[in-house]
């Protein structure tokens, strides 16, 4: 047994009992998987009887934390997808990960191909597109998490620019029913579709004196995520409630803390504990829909 799966095992011990009930019980279910259990890349034209689970979004999709070579931002194979992968064997067995996140993309980015990423079809989303057109019936659930990358540099050097949030809301309000309506009318309507909501990485900063400034982030995270919600549910997809499991209240920028980079390296990414509870959220809004998904 490696040592980062021994590390992996220990952290969700550690999480599951700090959150109890029925977290608890999934996240040791994470802990019991085995070691090659994370999924895998597929090729766009990879046929079978398989069933799909396919991420579209930013750095988070993709698992991306800072390591001692790049303390900025590195893929890593621990992200939510990877852990979601894991919390949902039971409900699609044999459920493989097509992860089409890019680290920095915008929404508009993702739509038009302007990012740092390439793909097949020119774009993540048309590359999502040609991947269900090819996987009809069998891409049974999508991750969609975009929108924090036209947010967060509106937040830099604890100041919050009104007019560059108001600017980056308009966006995300523009092109992320238009990403929606790409993935439904192509993967038809028995998709099922979770839009994620995103929790706020500077209310952290309260740990450091910037508290006026934490809670003004906390308003404008609280703005984002009720409009990307109803954008989510008004294309028929449902919303996995992020920031909850991130929790709120004095005890937030401590549990920002413990579930990300930031009072460690001011980094913005979540650390294996935190895309852990991502993945729980998602999950969480996987069975509050009450359904095992399309074909099963």
């Amino acid at each position: 047994m490696g040592d980062g799966t021994v590390r992996r095992r220990a952290l969700r011990a550690t999480l599951a009992s700090l959150l109890g009930g029925a977290a608890a019980l999934a996240l040791m279910a994470l802990a019991a998987a085995p070691a090659g259990a994370q999924g895998a890349t597929v090729r766009l034209h990879d046929a079978g009887s398989t069933r799909y689970y396919l991420a579209v979004g930013a750095s988070e999709a993709v698992g991306v934390q800072p390591s001692a070579t790049h303390p900025w931002a590195v893929r890593t194979p621990d992200g939510y997808a990877n852990d979601l992968l894991t919390l949902e064997a039971a409900r699609w067995p044999g459920l493989r990960l097509v992860d089409l996140g890019c680290p920095g993309i915008t929404a508009q980015g993702a739509l038009d191909g302007r990012g740092g990423c390439a793909y097949p079809a020119g774009s993540e989303i048309a590359t999502a597109v040609r991947f269900l057109s090819e996987h009809r019936g069998q891409t049974v659930l999508v991750t969609v998490d975009l929108g924090f990358n036209d947010l967060w540099p509106c937040l830099l050097h604890e100041t919050v620019d009104g007019r560059c949030v108001d600017a980056a809301l308009a966006r995300v309000a523009r092109t992320l029913p238009e990403v929606l309506d790409r993935l439904r009318a192509v993967g038809g309507a028995l998709l099922l579709i979770v839009g994620l909501q995103h929790n706020d990485p500077f209310v952290a900063d309260a740990r450091f004196g910037a508290g006026a400034f934490a809670r003004a982030s906390t308003v404008v995270f609280d703005r984002f995520n009720a409009e990307v919600a109803a954008i989510y549910r008004g294309a028929g997809a449902i919303v996995a409630n992020v920031p909850s499991e991130f929790g709120g209240g004095a005890a937030a920028p401590m549990r920002m803390c413990t579930l990300s980079w930031m009072c460690d390296r001011h980094n913005l990414h979540p650390n294996d504990a935190g895309y852990i509870v991502i993945a729980d959220a998602v999950a969480e809004a996987i069975a509050s829909r009450g359904t095992a998904g399309p074909g099963g």
